[in-house]
């Protein structure tokens, strides 16, 4: 009977021995499987990651190229409308404006011209009064 008890220990121990070689190779494969999913999940966050960091990048740029461009489109939105603003100014001038202006002109030319006349006489009036003064001193 103790044989017979013995025996059946052994087989118990020998059922928990199996029954727990079981269990550690099921650990040890949850183990490897929480390492792999591990792994998995930090290169997924670490590319995750850097898609963001792109995706701020291209922000970035976009709001600058945008800034740029808005820029652009700015100072040649001003500048046609100074081009426009300009030539509309001048289409505007009435035919006695033109007029006057022509008349402006014509005066301006002729005071430079009498400038100019009244500078001659100037110079004449100062070589007649030198002339004189030479043959002046050349006969005394």
């Amino acid at each position: 009977m103790a044989e017979q008890l013995l025996d059946e220990m052994i087989q118990k121990i020998n059922q928990i021995m199996s029954s727990l070689d079981g269990t550690i190779a099921q650990i040890t494969q949850m183990s490897s499987a929480i390492t792999l999913v591990s792994q998995s999940f930090s290169e997924q966050t670490v590319a995750m990651t850097e898609n963001i960091r792109l995706i701020v990048e291209v922000l970035k740029q976009f709001r600058v190229q945008s800034s740029k461009n808005l820029q652009e489109l700015s100072d040649d939105f001003n500048q046609k409308i100074k081009e426009l603003w300009d030539k509309k100014a001048i289409e505007v001038i009435t035919e006695e404006e033109k007029k006057a202006i022509e008349i402006i002109k014509q005066v301006s030319k002729a005071v430079t011209d009498n400038l100019y006349f009244a500078q001659l006489l100037n110079i004449i009036q100062s070589i007649r009064e030198e002339t004189n003064r030479i043959i002046s001193a050349s006969q005394q």
